[in-house]
């Protein structure tokens, strides 16, 4: 990548660019611009914003001859499906630490870890506090079995992955180059704010001109400046990135409700809602929280981020169908 003092492993992962889709309806109620960036469409089975974080990821454990990727989450986690897809792919085997008991059945993300030949095990409560320990024993084990694995933390949290919202930021601005709009703001979600570093970083790399802003879906906002800078600063010191943490952090912090872990049913309602408008269809446990917080924003704030908005749609769509229940009963509803 420009501006590396070494070249940064990487392997070709994601459908890119990923497309700009203008919202006509909402913009016209809103009184803005207001577009997303389809990081939905980065895969298919890949698909979503851990895509491009595996790039690098998993760039870094081929480079070290790595044969097995391990990685932790929910029992629903949009991650543990990417990688489980990308081990299949590349004919690596996938082992996943999952918080909580085996279902009775098979669902969404999880459903689908196991057809592509993950293999899971289970965590409890306790477990979970231990997670990375957990995840270590489990490498352990691969050792002893002749594997060379490679951890990968919840989310794919670490600055290797922040580089691929480095990378999406540089394709956004070559987007613009080429016609795009020239966004006021670019919005996202952030569970620990490594895409928004990510972000960034490409925004001093490239000269991209829009303010860079997330939407903290679980963790405080303090907490989420706090990790974006360090991550940051790592990535400086570790290949020669001339970036430093902004002065200022954007959020639009305040909606992050009860935590990715629930959702509550005015998120399910913005699924429906937007899908309606707009043939759009949002993970209820990150985009729908976030896009609806920056809905809410608008509405709230109209004009504070600008005439030309860009959210990053980073997938999910698997997520869905845990919450079919609920989401049948408001199809079934009139939210107009």
């Amino acid at each position: 990548m420009a501006a590396a003092a070494a070249p940064i492993p990487r392997v070709e992962l994601a459908y890119a660019p990923t497309p700009l889709l203008k919202l006509e309806r909402l913009s016209a109620e809103l009184g803005v611009e207001l577009w997303v960036k389809r990081d939905d469409l980065t895969g298919l089975l890949e698909t979503g914003n851990k895509i491009r974080k595996l790039e690098f990821l998993v760039g870094e454990a081929l480079a070290q001859r790595a044969d097995t990727l391990i990685t932790c989450g929910t029992l629903q986690s949009n991650c543990c499906r990417a990688v489980s897809a990308v081990a299949a792919r590349l004919g690596l085997k996938a082992l996943l630490a999952l918080k909580g008991a085996p279902p009775a059945e098979y669902d969404g993300n999880l459903l689908l870890d196991r057809l592509l030949g993950a293999d899971v095990r289970y965590c409890t409560e306790l477990e979970w506090e231990k997670v990375d320990q957990v995840m270590q024993e489990m490498a352990g084990r691969a050792r002893a079995a002749g594997r060379t694995p490679y951890v990968i933390p919840e989310s794919g949290a670490t600055v290797v992955g922040a580089l691929g919202y480095l990378a999406c930021g540089q394709e956004i601005a070559q987007q613009v180059r080429h016609g795009a709009p020239d966004f006021d703001t670019i919005v996202i979600t952030a569970f620990s704010g490594g895409s928004q570093a990510g972000l960034l970083m490409a925004k001093q790399l490239t000269g991209l001109r829009g303010e860079i802003v997330s939407v903290p879906i679980a963790w405080d906002g303090e907490r989420v400046r706090a990790y974006v800078a360090d991550v940051i600063e790592q990535a400086c010191r570790r290949w020669g990135l001339t970036v430093k943490a902004p002065a200022e952090i954007h959020l639009l912090d305040g909606y992050q409700g009860t935590g990715r872990t629930d959702v509550r049913r005015e998120e399910l309602e913005t699924v429906v809602r937007v899908a309606r408008r707009e043939g759009l269809v949002l993970d209820p446990v990150y985009t729908a929280k976030a896009f609806g917080g920056l809905l809410e924003h608008l509405r709230r704030e109209p004009g504070h981020l600008g005439r030309r908005i860009c959210f990053i749609h980073t997938g999910g769509v698997f997520s869905i169908y845990p919450f079919r229940e609920a989401l049948s009963r408001l199809a079934d509803a009139d939210l107009w």
